[in-house]
């Protein structure tokens, strides 16, 4: 009992050491809003971009696209609220929570308009942002965006959860093999531990809980909205995406009026990951089409 609870401190002393050296290397920013501190990476500049994660992931998930995208655009990824590096308060998650706090980010940092980049949840938030707030949108682009036509009937919150946060190492190669199609480099074991200390850091599951519950519950889906959504929009979806399904694409292609879609063969649910060269050359030449 003792030895285990002396692995256990052991562990969160590794965890808050690596969140430090990390926020350090990585020169994290940071901005108060509504009275929380959300950390992001700010380079570039000309016209802005804002990146948006996806559940249980953070800014981390750019690092293979910010300095290309940055030559040509003013790039900010960030660590949304309840997410990352960012403050966690105890509140009831849900997209039109995080829309709050990206819309004020905006209003803090001068920013009079953007392209929304969405990955996953991060899709789901810039469309729901591109709706309330479309004079603030230049362009939308969609990386195998989540949640957009809600959960499927059957969804259970527990099990979601679980998935979203791993706590042994087979939980987290279960992630890695779900959110990867090319993952064996990921799957390694030294690779695997370093991802399972680097996930625990977040330390995201009440969020990704209240979340998922928001889901469930029916708030703030787009079916019925998706034809609100005027702005030019790129959509780029993974094939071997198991979380995401090319049904949902294809919904999200006839409903969206003005969309461009690419499909990435070999990508799974993180194609800015998986082929960061093509992600960031189809990204430029969409945002560099007037």
């Amino acid at each position: 009992m003792k030895t285990r609870i002396i692995n256990s401190v052991f562990l969160l002393v590794i965890v808050s050491l690596q969140a430090q050296e990390v926020e350090k290397a990585r020169q994290l920013e940071s901005i108060e809003v509504f009275g929380q501190t959300i950390k992001y990476i700010e380079k570039g500049e000309g016209k802005t971009l804002i990146l948006l994660h996806g559940l249980g992931s953070n800014l981390e998930r750019w690092d293979n696209n910010i300095d290309d995208l940055s030559k040509e655009f003013n790039v900010i990824a960030l660590d949304q609220i309840g997410f990352g590096y960012s403050d966690k308060p105890t509140i009831p998650y849900r997209g039109a929570t995080l829309v709050e706090f990206l819309n004020e980010f905006m209003n803090q940092k001068r920013i009079e308009k953007a392209t929304l980049i969405g990955n996953s949840m991060g899709g789901w938030v810039a469309s729901l942002f591109a709706i309330k707030h479309s004079e603030k949108v230049d362009k939308l682009v969609l990386v195998d965006p989540a949640f957009l036509l809600g959960l499927p009937k059957d969804a259970n919150a527990d099990e979601i959860y679980a998935f979203a946060n791993p706590t042994t190492l087979e939980d987290m190669a279960n992630y890695i093999k779900r959110i990867y199609y090319q993952n064996e480099e990921l799957l390694k074991p030294e690779k695997l531990r370093k991802s399972l200390i680097k996930k625990l850091s977040w330390n995201d599951g009440y969020t990704v809980y209240q979340t998922i519950q928001s889901l469930i519950l029916g708030k703030d889906l787009m079916l019925g909205k998706l034809k609100d959504i005027s702005i030019e929009t790129l959509i780029i979806q993974g094939k071997n995406d198991p979380i995401v399904p090319m049904k949902t694409i294809y919904t999200l292609k006839e409903r969206i009026k003005n969309n461009v879609t690419i499909i990435y063969k070999n990508s799974g649910h993180s194609p800015m990951v998986e082929e960061p060269e093509k992600f960031n050359t189809d990204v430029l030449n969409f945002l560099n089409n007037e």
